[in-house]
């Protein structure tokens, strides 16, 4: 790949990446992460990583807010499943009761 053709790659990958995050699409984020991971291996074992360093610096810095982004809706998820499961158990007692009254 030549260097023009790869500096676009790794700019449509930052592009895409930027856009995937902001409408959260983690199924076309686990893909460009490893469209990204190709890439960069590629680029290491071509020795051409120094060449890329700022790109790379700049794609590793917006892949570590998606990251923090992800972990962050895990958060809200985790959250949201353990509210839901003290609904439901509260929701199951309540069922008890009333059937221990009829």
């Amino acid at each position: 790949m030549s260097y023009s053709a790869t500096a676009k790659a790794l700019a449509q990958l930052q592009q895409q990446f930027s856009q995937a995050a902001s409408s959260q699409d983690w199924q076309l984020l686990r893909q460009l992460d490893r469209q990204l991971l190709k890439l960069v291996q590629q680029l290491s074992c071509q020795g051409l990583k120094p060449q890329f360093a700022a790109e790379l610096a700049g794609l590793r810095q917006q892949y570590q807010s998606v990251l923090a982004m992800a972990k962050a809706e895990l958060g809200r998820s985790e959250a949201k499943m353990q509210q839901f499961n003290q609904n439901k158990a509260a929701v199951v007692a309540y069922r008890q009761t009333l059937d221990g009254v009829s």
